[in-house]
């Protein structure tokens, strides 16, 4: 039966008889051929045989994910507006890859990403992979695993936690303001204001996870290495998340050779360390004391409040936790610091918006910084939150498209009946850019949030997502976004305007998980006088 299968020169081999030459090429067609067979097999199972095969889209998109690959990886972030075209061409409801849909429908939101009381809601585990961040409870795959590592966090980020740690923001928020702004006056420095707001980010970030961390915001610069490296990162995870086995091969490079490559990874593995060191520290701290009490010795950390929390030892490594804080390091600083970017750019370049903005500011920020005002007195300016909610609109929050698994239950959608375990995902950027709900849906039209706002566009938000696992830290961005935007632009706050900058440097064309504008941008510069 061998002998009617293999070529002469594998038989040989089998005899005895060595490894011609002839063995190479017969193996390589070998190969070969079973390649292409079991390709043809997957891509005939996938367009045929698939649970998913009945649903709308391009067929070479339902064959393999190298479509995806090629739009986000070689056409870099450019995914999402193939996803946008897909949905034109095909319908509310399309097949994006092999394996997942995607849905544009205002009136869907809400029955996808639900509370965990309505059913539970797994996160599709091919998606992040790549990201390095197992075990954080972003990236937690089943329902209640996630629930558990994510319930302990939630008091944390609370409104009321904020609170909390509102005396902390502001006094980051003083010091880029007052200690660093103001000290440009009359000198014409020029600041790159997405460095600064990334630097203040940062700050809030370390201050959250650690007793003593740097204070970027004292940088000469504002940490431009800093900002760099994050740039660099954001514009290699969709590679990363293509080809997730480059992660684990870049793992098994010893770091201390990783640094030489690229100096810039100190700064990752600086916060990392002094996280870990929190992390022990905190954990010694409840062993002596034998409390249960979340505010022990020092400052309210994030990680105080974990060890302190009902989570069991095994939820509480060293390893696990160095995950969550990672994940505060990127989710907790470039959102906040481009949606700053965002709406700075806007107010500076819209004389009218500035004024009405420095004029509703006069009374609550008069005596500042001597006299505070309270992130609850800064919501009750209507005209500051329309900005807000404005530059949320417009910047995205997470501009990617965010996949949810039922795991047990069927969903329906119009006639379509989508099987349990299928990864389905929408978009904060195709819901915040429909003209139904916002007429003119690319300008940045802060009024639109003072008239005629309709319960629709209220429902069609969602700057953080919805459902059991939404952004945690919504009300931390929030109250960093209040206390940043009324320091910078009450009157006789700093004097500054912005210098060769315009609307490419900030419009999101690029969609690499964080929207970023054009690649070669000189960012948001502003000249102080």
């Amino acid at each position: 039966m061998a002998s009617r299968l293999l070529p002469d020169s594998l038989l040989g081999v089998l005899h005895g008889e060595g490894i011609t030459k002839d063995t190479y090429r017969d193996v390589i067609i070998i190969i070969s051929g079973l390649s292409l067979i079991y390709a043809l097999g997957l891509v005939t199972y996938r367009l045929v045989f698939s649970p998913l095969a009945r649903f709308p889209g391009p067929k070479l998109a339902a064959a393999t994910g190298y479509y995806e690959t090629y739009y986000d990886v070689v056409k870099k972030g450019k995914f999402l507006f193939e996803i946008e075209r897909m949905h034109d061409v095909y319908g509310p409801i399309v097949r994006i890859n092999p394996f997942e849909l995607s849905i544009r429908d205002p009136d869907y939101y809400d029955k996808l990403y639900v509370a965990g009381s309505v059913r539970p809601t797994d996160n599709y585990m091919g998606f992040a992979n790549g990201l390095d961040l197992e075990g954080s409870h972003l990236l937690t795959t089943g329902h209640d695993l996630h629930r558990k590592r994510r319930k302990p966090l939630e008091p944390f980020f609370s409104r009321l936690g904020v609170t909390r740690l509102e005396p902390m923001v502001a006094e980051v928020t003083e010091a880029l303001i007052v200690k660093r702004f103001e000290s440009f006056k009359g000198t014409g420095k020029i600041v790159r204001l997405d460095h600064a707001f990334l630097a203040y980010a940062g700050d809030v970030v370390g201050r959250i996870c650690m007793d003593n961390p740097r204070k970027l915001v004292e940088d000469p610069e504002f940490a431009p290495d800093y900002f760099n490296l994050f740039h660099t990162v954001i514009v290699s995870l969709p590679l990363f998340m293509s080809f997730p086995w480059l992660i684990r091969l870049i793992q098994l490079i010893p770091e201390h050779i990783l640094l030489k490559l690229d100096p810039r990874s100190q700064e990752f593995n600086k916060f990392r360390l002094m996280s870990e060191s929190h992390i022990d520290e905190a954990k010694r701290e409840k062993a002596a004391s034998g409390s249960k009490d979340t505010s022990l010795s020092g400052p309210v950390t994030i990680f105080r409040h974990l060890v302190n929390s009902d989570l069991p030892a095994s939820e509480l490594t060293r390893e696990r936790l160095s995950k969550e804080s990672q994940v505060l390091l990127g989710a907790g600083t470039v959102s906040t610091a481009r949606t700053l970017d965002f709406i700075s750019y806007y107010i500076m370049a819209n004389p009218a918006i500035r004024e009405r903005l420095a004029e509703e500011l006069k009374h609550d920020m008069a005596g500042y910084p001597e006299k505070k005002p309270t992130w609850s007195q800064l919501e009750k300016l209507p005209y500051l939150q329309a900005l807000i909610k404005e530059g949320l609109r417009l910047s995205y929050g997470v501009m990617h498209r965010l996949p949810r698994v039922s795991p047990h239950q069927a969903l329906q959608f119009k006639e379509w009946v989508i099987p349990p375990g299928v990864p389905v995902s929408m978009s904060a950027y195709l819901q915040h850019t429909n003209p139904e709900i916002f007429p003119r849906p690319y300008e940045f039209i802060p009024e639109r949030w003072l008239e005629n706002v309709t319960p629709t566009m209220t429902k069609n938000y969602v700057p953080f997502a919805k459902g059991s696992r939404n952004c945690l830290g919504m009300n931390l961005v929030y109250c960093e976004l209040n206390f940043v935007l009324a320091a910078l632009f009450r009157p006789g706050g700093p004097d500054f305007e912005l210098f060769e900058t315009d609307e490419s440097d900030i419009a999101q064309v690029h969609d690499l998980v964080i929207p970023l504008p054009k690649l070669d941008t000189k960012g948001v510069r502003a000249r102080f006088n």
